[in-house]
């Protein structure tokens, strides 16, 4: 159901100050900068990541406190959002994330509960109760009916990559269906165009293995703009006429640089990083209006983006990496 935009006034002036604490491009600038992890650490003590730093030991344990940092701005939101389930939406990449994690922990004997997200739309507890309990009933009917299907399907196959498409397919299902039922075309805009950066994805992992069009129909999410049909098609066709049709659509700049990048050196890192960049100026149209939900989902995305620079700019300084070749993985700011 449609709301009054004017019921955002609120929440949109919360979200003003919020941006005034976002990490600027000067901010990553110094982190880059920086001699060390420990010294990057020293710059986030001036920013709102300070009151999390006296919990850290040492600075290999970052990804605590950017996990307590979207925990708590996921929280925020959900409270101060007068649609509240539109935010969860946002907030259900993270349960899905901790499915496909709980899954292969039960199904390939592993243990990572380490990388589970603490916080989304759906309570840890109750996806570690579904899957150890293998009952999907309390769930959303679409998620139910993914939860089935790998349970069914993975005794037979025993491929993890089934747990990864049911759940993705779940995902934008239930993201376009909430979409459209609340009549949100900025929200339907979002997520069609997240399908087909991560279906551009697929048709490049899946032409890389050699892997049949039946195999790429399977793995392709609906519900995008591009037509499925079109990249199936295109499997067998070189890399350079998918370049060749893309050309006239919004995905040009993007599928130009990062498919070039892909077939010089085998790796998707430029690709994801335009992909992020596409998705930025998409939500960057919305930021200044007055009312509705636009600020509210520009600015979680702004986050999970900051996030993961922050992410980059540790791995990059733990591992050694030149300073360089961390900056051009860096995705650009929202502000």
């Amino acid at each position: 159901m449609a709301v009054s935009k004017t019921k955002y006034a609120y929440a949109v002036g919360r979200v003003r100050v919020l941006e005034t604490r976002l990490l600027d491009k000067g901010k990553f600038d110094r982190m880059l900068e920086a001699t060390s992890a420990g010294e990057v650490l020293k710059v986030l003590a001036e920013t709102s990541y300070s009151s999390y730093l006296a919990e850290l030991t040492g600075a290999y344990e970052f990804e605590t406190i950017l996990r307590k940092e979207m925990a708590n701005v996921l929280a925020d939101f959900e409270k101060m959002s007068p649609q509240p389930e539109l935010v969860a939406l946002i907030a259900l990449s993270y349960d899905l994330h901790n499915l496909k994690v709980l899954f292969k922990n039960k199904y390939l004997g592993v243990e990572n509960t380490d990388i589970l997200f603490p916080a989304g739309a759906i309570p840890l507890h109750r996806l570690k109760y579904a899957v150890e309990d293998e009952n999907f009933r309390e769930f959303p009917e679409v998620l139910r009916r993914a939860g089935e299907q790998i349970l069914d399907e993975f005794v037979v196959s025993r491929d993890p990559q089934l747990i990864d498409l049911y759940l993705d397919r779940a995902l934008f299902e239930l993201r376009l269906t909430s979409a459209q039922k609340a009549r949100s075309g900025f929200l339907e805009g979002l997520f069609q165009r997240q399908v087909d950066l991560l279906n551009l994805n697929t048709f490049l992992r899946v032409k890389k293995m050699g892997r049949s069009k039946d195999f790429l129909k399977q793995a392709l999410l609906p519900g995008g703009l591009i037509a499925g049909e079109l990249l199936l098609e295109l499997l067998d066709e070189s890399l350079e006429e998918l370049i060749s049709r893309l050309s006239t659509t919004r995905y040009s700049a993007v599928s130009g640089e990062g498919i070039r990048e892909w077939m010089d050196t085998g790796t998707a890192t430029r690709l994801e990083k335009l992909s992020d960049d596409f998705i930025t100026a998409y939500l960057q149209r919305g930021r200044h209006s007055p009312f509705g939900l636009e600020p509210l989902i520009g600015y979680l995305w702004a986050k999970q983006v900051e996030i993961k620079n922050i992410r980059l700019v540790m791995v990059g300084k733990i591992n050694g990496l030149p300073t360089e070749a961390i900056r051009e993985r860096l995705r650009n700011v929202y502000l």
